[in-house]
């Protein structure tokens, strides 16, 4: 192999490695013309806007420490959750009953639909 046939090589890949670059590139800067430019986020809020928002003086004044004690205890939540999970429990139960209960009583009327029918098929009556 020559050095010339190299170099034509080599300069080959470049260019195809450089075509495959410009492509991704072209996606990225098409991507990028989607973006709020500077002049976009000064209409979004103004410092005029901001003044309305809350500060932290008057977070502050929102809730003391004193007013979340009225609040409830995780004790009390948890306690809550216990009755909660005991009223499921009990809903649950009763439908699962309910369910099996329906699904015996099925079961026998499609054995007394079987034993009709063979019945029928002895006696050659339709019932």
């Amino acid at each position: 192999m020559t050095l010339d046939k190299l170099a034509v090589m080599t300069q080959t890949e470049f260019i195809s490695v450089r075509k495959d670059m410009d492509r991704g590139f072209s996606g990225i800067r098409e991507g990028l013309k989607n973006f709020a430019t500077k002049d976009d986020l000064k209409h979004f809020a103004t410092k005029d806007d901001l003044k309305n928002f809350a500060t932290k003086d008057d977070l502050k004044r929102f809730a003391t420490k004193d007013d979340l004690k009225n609040f409830a205890t995780k004790d009390d939540l948890q306690h809550a959750t216990v009755e909660v999970l005991q009223a499921v429990d009990k809903i649950v139960t009763k439908f699962d009953k309910a369910e099996k209960d329906h699904a015996a009583d099925k079961l026998l009327h499609d054995r007394h639909e079987k034993r009709l029918e063979k019945l029928e098929a002895k006696v050659f009556i339709k019932i």
